[in-house]
């Protein structure tokens, strides 16, 4: 390779990785604001301010379910006008009995509940979840298989059990996974979280009523 093509090599690949880091800054700034309150080996806890999602409720196995979910979420994102994709995504099993999931996208924090516009789909309901304390572990992108993240679960599960022992406080929810990015984004600069909600010290019924 002579001069000139190692440079075009040199500058396509900065090209790239610019592209990259505005990718994940993008999205991550669009994550919801918490505060981190201690860590404990591969997880974090966490402290959440009160955010406005769009839910929606489906059923049928686990890759059904996420394309029919974030279809309407993305539907209806299109018809309010909010220029984003269906992320940062929470995705909940609901129901293991039935296979049903629950599929929430994070609005942007500017929106008050009152402000965000009513869906047309009325499957999808506008909710405030109230601030929350949560135990959190980050998967990169090696991680990311299905098997990989079913077994992520169950670890997760066992080591938050260990965290609430520790700090005295109870499991509020099952896993739940925190989708970061958008499918387009490739695997390999992909993340999720996976949180379990637990309660707080100063609200031990987890009725959300503190302050991040």
């Amino acid at each position: 390779m002579d001069l000139l093509g190692l440079l075009e090599l040199l500058a396509l690949t900065a090209a790239v990785l610019a592209a990259v880091l505005l990718v994940r800054r993008h999205y991550s700034s669009l994550l919801p604001a918490f505060r981190v309150d201690g860590r404990h080996g591969v997880l974090e806890v966490r402290r959440y301010a009160k955010m406005i999602v769009a839910e929606v409720r489906v059923t049928g196995a686990a890759a059904d379910a996420f394309r029919l979910g974030s279809q309407q979420l993305q539907r209806y994102l299109r018809e309010a006008h909010i220029r984003r994709f269906a992320v940062p995504l929470l995705v909940e099993k609901a129901d293991a009995a039935d296979s049903a999931w629950t599929l929430a996208v994070v609005l942007p924090h500017q929106l008050s509940l009152e402000a965000a516009p009513a869906p047309k789909n009325r499957q999808i309901v506008l909710r405030e979840l109230p601030p929350h304390r949560a135990v959190v572990r980050c998967l990169r992108s090696s991680a990311l298989g299905e098997g990989r993240v079913a077994r992520s679960k169950a670890e997760t599960l066992s080591l938050v059990n260990d965290v609430c022992r520790t700090l005295q406080c109870t499991k509020l929810s099952t896993v739940v996974t925190l989708h970061r990015f958008p499918g387009w984004v490739p695997a390999p600069l992909r993340e999720r979280e996976l949180l379990v909600r637990v309660t707080d010290e100063r609200d031990p019924s987890g009725s959300g009523v503190l302050t991040l």
